[in-house]
C-alpha cells in the first residue's frame, strides 16, 4: 500500500466531509475498474487535489471534475491549466447543471451519499466507480423487509445494479474516518421494468418510505387523500396494495402499485372531463 499524505499545506474541511483517499494503489485501482477509453467522459466528484483526475487525463477524452472547496479549486485549476482533456467545475454536484458524461470516478464526500444516488438515477450513463461508507452500501443492496431497505434502496435498485468490489482501510483516507468504506460499481439495468409514469414512482417511493414500517393500505389512503380532492374510497381497493409493511414491498411491488394508480388517476381525469363535456 502506497500512502501520500495531502499535500499543498491544506487543511480538510470538516463542514464539507473532506477524506482524502491517499493511497495511490487504491487511486489506481478506482481508475483500472472504470476501463476508461479514448471516447469516455467521466464525471469525478470532489477531485480533491487531483491525483485520480491526473491519472484519467491520461487515457481517456475528458474528465469533468467538480469541487465545491474554493481553495481546492484554485489549486487544481493551476495543476491543469494546461490540459484541455480537464474541465474544473467550481459548485455543487447536487445544484450544478452537468454536462453530458459516460462514466463516473468518484471519492464523494459521504454526507451527500443518498442525495448523490438520487441524483443519479435521473442520469444516464454506463458505469460508477465510487468508494462509499460500507454500511451505505449495503443499504444500496438491502433485501426488502430488512433494517437497512430504504427509499433510496428502492430507487437505486429500480434503475441499477450494485455490487460491491473491495474493503477500502479506514488509513487509505486523510483525514482518517471513523467509518469502513468500500469500492462500488453501480450499472444501469439492461431490461428494466416499464414504468408508466417515472416522477409518479418517485414520488409515490418518498411519501410511502415516510411510514415505513406502517401497512401499505393506511400509508397509501393518507398519501391519496393529501394528492387528490374527494379520494374515492374505492381507489385503494381498486389498486390491491401489497398485504404488507411499507419496507417490506419489493421494487416490483413498487412498481406494479405505480403502474395501477398511474392508470387509474388517468381514467379518472378522462372520466372528470368527459362528465363535464355532457
Amino acid at each position: 500500500m502506497q500512502l501520500e499524505s495531502f499535500p499543498h499545506g491544506l487543511k480538510p474541511n470538516r463542514r464539507l466531509g473532506q477524506h482524502f483517499l491517499v493511497d495511490r494503489d487504491l487511486q489506481k485501482k478506482l481508475v483500472r475498474y472504470a476501463s476508461l477509453k479514448k471516447d469516455d467522459v467521466v464525471l469525478e466528484v470532489g477531485p480533491g487535489d487531483g491525483a485520480i483526475t491526473s491519472m484519467m487525463a491520461e487515457i481517456t477524452g475528458k474528465v469533468i471534475a467538480i469541487e465545491k472547496d474554493p481553495r481546492l479549486v484554485e489549486l487544481l485549476r493551476r495543476r491543469f491549466n494546461a490540459l484541455r482533456t480537464v474541465e474544473i467545475i467550481e459548485g455543487d454536484v447536487l445544484r450544478q447543471r452537468l454536462p453530458d458524461f459516460n462514466k463516473i470516478v468518484s471519492n464523494i464526500p459521504y454526507y451527500i451519499s443518498s442525495k448523490f444516488m438520487l441524483l443519479l438515477t435521473k442520469k444516464t450513463f454506463e458505469l460508477a466507480i465510487l468508494t462509499l461508507q460500507k454500511e451505505f452500501a449495503q443499504k444500496l443492496m438491502a433485501k426488502n423487509g430488512t433494517p437497512g431497505y430504504r427509499r433510496v434502496t428502492v430507487a437505486v435498485q429500480q434503475k441499477m445494479t450494485v455490487d460491491m468490489l473491495d474493503p477500502v482501510p479506514r488509513q487509505s483516507f486523510y483525514p482518517i474516518p471513523k467509518v469502513d468504506s468500500v469500492i462500488v460499481v453501480l450499472k444501469p439495468r439492461q431490461n428494466p421494468h416499464w414504468l408508466s409514469d417515472q416522477s409518479l414512482f418517485d414520488e409515490l417511493v418518498r411519501e410511502l418510505f415516510t411510514q415505513r414500517r406502517k401497512r401499505v393500505e393506511k400509508v397509501l389512503t393518507h398519501y391519496l387523500k393529501s394528492k387528490m380532492r374527494g379520494l374515492d374510497r374505492d381507489l385503494v381497493r381498486e389498486l390491491k396494495p401489497p398485504n404488507s409493511r411499507v419496507y417490506e414491498m419489493t421494487v416490483k411491488e413498487f412498481e406494479e402499485l405505480s403502474n395501477g394508480l398511474s392508470s387509474a388517476l388517468k381514467e379518472r381525469i378522462q372520466s372528470q372531463s368527459s362528465c363535464k363535456d355532457n
